[in-house]
């Protein structure tokens, strides 16, 4: 099985300076549309796209990147607390994975 993060990591270098996210399921990764309000600054994952992940498989954990970099913001961990499930967030200009715990 092939790890996720390559591919969220493309996914995220495709995204520029938008957040890409997406989910684990089974793990591998699946791309999802953002569509914040300001997804420069934010993430929200398309409903559709995480119904058609969960119809498909176990949804195990959110994937986002912060494309200016940083660390999890306070909404991130509210947000991680919220699903109940692990967050990978994927920096893009310091090249490494972050992941928080509900």
């Amino acid at each position: 099985m092939r790890d996720f993060r390559s591919d969220a990591e493309q996914h995220a270098q495709s995204s520029g300076d938008v957040e890409s996210c997406g989910l684990v399921v089974d793990g591998s990764f699946w791309p999802c549309r953002n569509i914040a309000d300001d997804p420069c600054a934010d993430f929200a994952i398309d409903p559709k796209d995480y119904a058609a992940a969960a119809f498909c498989g176990t949804i195990e954990a959110v994937v986002h990147s912060h494309p200016k970099g940083g660390p999890a913001s306070e909404a991130d961990k509210r947000a991680c607390t919220g699903t109940g499930l692990p967050w990978h967030i994927w920096s893009v200009p310091d090249k490494q994975w972050l992941t928080i715990e509900p």
